[in-house]
């Protein structure tokens, strides 16, 4: 075993008497290890003292949040008697009358259900709207019916727009007129005037099995319908999944 001290060994005695006997090193001793403990205690006091202060110091400040946020709602129910509020409530009343009013607007129109017109209708029908949407369609053509079926769902949902279906077998002037060589055709006018147009499914990824949402999108990017931005980020996420599993299956 090493030394104990610098230079001493187990068995020498000389320390223990220079500092006075066993006894007198053993008191010492006990008195450093007792000031060391009482040391120790103290830090530990400190420590949570401090501790509690930080606890305190929270508690008081998610107080003073709540209290804010009181005292917020408080600021708003005074506001509900404020002249601008007043105003603010007057103008979404205004609003909804205006809405009102173009709702029934529409619906003089035509609008707000997906019809079937006939040719003699056509000029009429297509010149009364600012936006119109005319499918041509043969009765034995089943795409067609899928075009029915998704325009169905989408005049209800987009107001502004007028949404129409016309046999091709019997409009064949406007057949001609508007070079149709393929059906289904969708064609979106506006202000009377071709302004965009769809044949086959070749815009709505060239499959039968495409969702309603897919055609909606299309329209909303020609102008004629307003598509929210929540649903069309989740098309696209959707559109994305339905990517990686086909890529999937393919491997």
């Amino acid at each position: 075993m090493h030394a104990l001290g610098a230079g001493g060994s187990k068995s020498d005695a000389s320390g223990f008497k220079a500092k006075g006997g066993v006894g007198d090193i053993l008191n010492e001793v006990n008195m450093e290890t007792t000031m060391e403990a009482a040391a120790d205690q103290a830090t530990k006091n400190a420590m949570k003292e401090h501790k509690e202060q930080q606890r305190a110091a929270v508690e008081e400040w998610e107080a003073n949040q709540k209290v804010a946020r009181v005292e917020d709602d408080d600021d708003f129910d005074d506001l509900l008697n404020d002249k601008e509020l007043d105003d603010l409530q007057a103008k979404r009343l205004a609003d909804l009358q205006k809405k009102h009013s173009l709702e029934k607007q529409f619906h003089a129109q035509g609008h707000g259900e997906y019809r079937e017109i006939a040719e003699e209708e056509f000029l009429k029908e297509v010149c009364g709207s600012q936006w119109v949407v005319i499918h041509f369609y043969h009765r034995e053509f089943f795409r067609c019916k899928i075009v029915d079926k998704h325009l169905r769902e989408i005049a209800k949902k987009h107001l502004s727009c007028k949404w129409l279906t016309l046999d091709a077998e019997k409009a064949p002037f406007f057949i001609a007129k508007l070079a149709i060589q393929m059906l289904p055709t969708v064609i979106v006018f506006k202000d009377g005037i071709v302004h965009d147009q769809f044949s086959g499914f070749d815009e709505m990824g060239g499959k039968d099995d495409f969702r309603m949402e897919v055609m909606e999108h299309w329209f909303s990017k020609t102008g004629c319908v307003i598509m929210k931005k929540s649903a069309v980020k989740k098309l696209e996420e959707d559109s994305e999944s339905e990517a990686e599993s086909d890529d999937e299956d393919w491997h």
